[in-house]
């Protein structure tokens, strides 16, 4: 029995390998894309990840700037808005660094414990989502830096 050579088979092998040597590296890029997207939103909810300092630094400087100038807070919160924006941190009102961060800024500010408590009340009002938490890093992060 002699044996033939079957093009259309060779064929459509050879597309099934082409087909799986083209997509296979892009697998591998949406994972490691995936990976990153996930890394990066990770840290912007982290509470002191390295990648945020300046972040967080900008935090402090404007609270502190805040506390010693006054005005309206309203405006202290949209700043607060626009930098997380700046820094590409997403949601920072769920950021509890952001929250130590404010109280940090008061810290430096030498702001009075009335002041503190003004700013846990209008931040973290009490029944809003994560309140306790968010109120008890302001006052850690003031209690860290008077």
């Amino acid at each position: 029995m002699t044996r033939t050579f079957d093009l259309d088979r060779w064929r459509a092998l050879g597309w099934l390998l082409l087909l799986a040597a083209l997509l296979i590296p892009l697998g591998c890029s949406i994972s490691a894309s995936s990976k990153s997207s996930s890394d990066s939103s990770a840290s912007s909810s982290g509470s002191s990840s390295p990648g945020n300092t300046a972040y967080f630094d900008d935090v402090r400087s404007t609270t502190e700037a805040y506390a010693k100038s006054g005005g309206p807070f309203d405006a202290y919160q949209k700043k607060l808005g626009d930098l997380a924006k700046q820094h590409g941190v997403t949601d920072w009102e769920q950021n509890l660094g952001t929250y130590a961060a404010i109280g940090e800024g008061l810290g430096q500010a030498k702001a009075s414990q009335g002041l503190v408590d003004t700013f846990k009340s209008n931040l973290a009002p009490p029944g809003s989502p994560n309140s306790a938490d968010k109120q008890s890093a302001i006052q850690k992060g003031y209690d860290s830096k008077k």
